[in-house]
């Protein structure tokens, strides 16, 4: 065995795609989330369960459960799942390095990591600007922004992640077809926003990998067939392609800039005109992690790898025309589509295909897709 990797969050698809490959690399794994219904507790990869409180309720109480397992018993490495935990364990645990390798860069590298407003500076100095974007500190700004640019547009948040040491949340995009729109989304979010222009035509891309000292050590690009929500989501049906060697060589200046260290995934759109435009940065684990472990470019081995000491020649890449879908998007797209009659694209969707990997389902590991209706079900009744 490599030892032993402790990975948080797991009740998300990227800490379970971690484990399973993990587990499949040699590693003895331990998934840690708030409930025992976490997808990742239902697999055979791992080989402990454990329970630690939310990081986005309290960040601090999660970082010192995480102390108390590292302490009792002897880890190698640690993943940390979602952008709460990263930030958590950035904020509240820097000295578990001295029980556990995490491998993150400095504060101040996680938070520059996490700004999407920075990103706008840094993508642009490397060749891959982001669409027209405004950033606004007002509604009234917000709607000029949108009518200068034109409508649709998106609006984001500076960081997905807000809120202070204790009580975090998760902050999405959201679409504006129109002013009413604009207003809506400023309403049900704080200051500021970024307004971005959305690209109709463009094609979605995610460039994925490990970097390491300024280094690609692997790299897969996945290609979004569909989304969820189907105009401004996350893949729900997704394949490798070859990576274009602009974006790798883009996407490696555009880390070594923000000197981010670790697994990551960069959206992008391909514009009609060839160009590239930088959409988002993630940091961590991400929803689609399974399939470029399962195109050959398995980044969770990769970087433990790397982080205990042992980088192979590299890259590694991802090889091209390998499918994944995530079962639960993909459900929500047929009754999305079927409320609209559009059923030859129902039928498009449905229909089976080879070489395709999903996001729980595992013939060799049937747990965590077991899991999700139990989970789905004990989350509606669970008491507010």
């Amino acid at each position: 065995m490599n030892g032993r990797v402790l990975v948080t969050e797991a009740a998300d698809r990227g800490p379970l795609a971690a484990c399973r490959s993990l587990a499949a690399a040699g590693y003895t794994v331990s998934a840690v989330a708030e409930t025992r219904l976490a997808a990742a507790h239902w697999s055979r990869a791992c080989d402990r369960r454990l329970i630690a409180p939310d990081p986005k309720r309290d960040p601090a109480a999660f970082v010192a459960a995480i102390a108390e397992i590292v302490r009792n018993s002897e880890y190698a490495a640690l993943l940390p799942g979602g952008d709460a935990s990263l930030l958590a364990l950035s904020e509240h645990g820097r000295s578990l390095e001295e029980l556990v390798r995490i491998g993150l860069p400095t504060h101040d590298v996680v938070e520059r990591s996490l700004d999407k407003m920075l990103l706008l500076d840094e993508a642009a100095a490397v060749g891959m600007p982001a669409p027209p974007s405004r950033v606004c500190t007002s509604p009234e700004e917000a709607l000029r922004a949108a009518e200068e640019i034109g409508y649709p547009v998106v609006l984001k948040p500076p960081r997905s992640i807000v809120g202070g040491s204790v009580g975090r949340r998760q902050q999405r995009i959201a679409m504006a077809d129109a002013a009413a729109d604009v207003e809506i989304a400023a309403k049900a979010t704080g200051a500021p926003w970024i307004v971005q222009r959305f690209e109709q035509r463009a094609e979605r891309l995610s460039c994925a990998g490990v970097i390491a000292d300024g280094r690609l050590l692997a790299v897969a690009v996945a290609r979004y067939k569909r989304m969820w929500p189907p105009l401004a989501g996350s893949a729900s049906f997704a394949e490798t392609v070859t990576p274009r060697e602009d974006l790798v060589s883009a996407t490696e200046k555009l880390l070594r800039a923000i000197g981010w260290d670790g697994i990551f995934e960069l959206e992008v759109l391909a514009l009609p005109d060839g160009s590239l435009a930088t959409m988002d940065l993630n940091p961590r684990l991400f929803g689609w992690l399974t399939l470029a472990v399962a195109a050959g470019a398995d980044l969770p081995a990769v970087w433990c790898d790397s982080l205990l000491g042992s980088r192979g020649r590299g890259p590694v890449v991802a090889r091209s025309g390998v499918g994944y879908r995530w079962e639960d998007a993909e459900a929500c797209n047929v009754f999305w589509l079927l409320r609209r009659g559009r059923l030859g694209a129902t039928a498009q969707l449905l229909r089976p295909r080879r070489g395709v990997v999903h996001a729980h389902f595992n013939l060799r590991d049937p747990g965590p897709m077991l899991a999700r209706p139990v989970e789905a079900i004990a989350r509606r009744i669970k008491p507010r």
